[in-house]
């Protein structure tokens, strides 16, 4: 048999590491897309489950303050500036009342009213009920927007992850600050029946979104608003 020389051919040291060295390129390109993309995916995600919990809050609030008593707060027990030199007299036929008044800001930091559509078990009254926005407990200062029911003690309708920067309540188009109150202490202020035109409150809630660690490490604002009218006609 003879014998034929066989050229057998192959990568060198510098092909074969020009290849891999693109192909390192290429998975490297890949991975860096795909974490990318995850990273946005969960934020996205978080935004959706923040802003879901937002939006039930928000409904919830305004479906309660439709609902807002338009006679007067007769026995001055809800409606009532404790400060008052006499409790109870000042606001009696307000609707809305806005309360916990922030000197630092000028601003309210809850809403007071009373819920024809509940009844306290206690005292079998309509229901007197406040929103605000106070620190989540004693150890944690992140911001919770708090119910308060009756006699009972206030209770959390926010978590503490929803990341609360500021809420602002206003009334009959006003911004909600003290100008123009004229009770004495800290001063409160508020709609009443006797007022020209139909109570509305307005809701004013500044949340924070967790960003990424590179394009927006101190996450993105979001100001959700929203107008409510009570639901019985009080206008003259």
């Amino acid at each position: 048999m003879n014998n034929k020389n066989i050229n057998i051919k192959g990568f060198t040291l510098i092909e074969l590491i020009v290849v891999m060295a693109v192909f390192l390129l290429v998975i490297g390109g890949a991975i860096t897309i795909f974490i990318s993309i995850v990273q946005h995916q969960r934020q996205i995600l978080a935004e959706d489950q923040l802003l879901n919990q937002v939006s039930y809050v928000q409904e919830y609030m305004s479906k309660a303050l439709r609902m807002a008593k338009a006679e007067a707060d007769e026995d001055g027990e809800c409606l009532v500036d404790s400060t008052s030199a006499d409790p109870g007299l000042d606001h009696l036929g307000y609707i809305y009342l806005l309360t916990r008044y922030d000197a630092g800001s000028s601003m309210f930091k809850g809403i007071k009213f009373i819920n024809q559509s509940d009844t306290d078990p206690e005292t079998l009254k309509f229901m007197c009920q406040e929103f605000f926005i106070d620190v989540a407990s004693a150890t944690d200062s992140r911001l919770v927007l708090w119910e308060k029911r009756g006699s009972n003690p206030p209770v959390a309708i926010t978590s503490p992850d929803l990341q609360i920067n500021y809420i602002k309540f206003g009334i009959n188009g006003k911004n909600g600050s003290s100008e123009g109150c004229t009770s004495s202490g800290l001063d409160q202020c508020g709609a009443s029946n006797e007022d020209s035109i139909q109570p509305r409150a307005t809701i004013l809630l500044n949340i924070q979104i967790p960003g990424d660690s590179q394009n927006s490490p101190e996450g993105i604002q979001r100001i959700i608003q929203t107008t409510v009218s009570q639901r019985n006609l009080n206008a003259k």
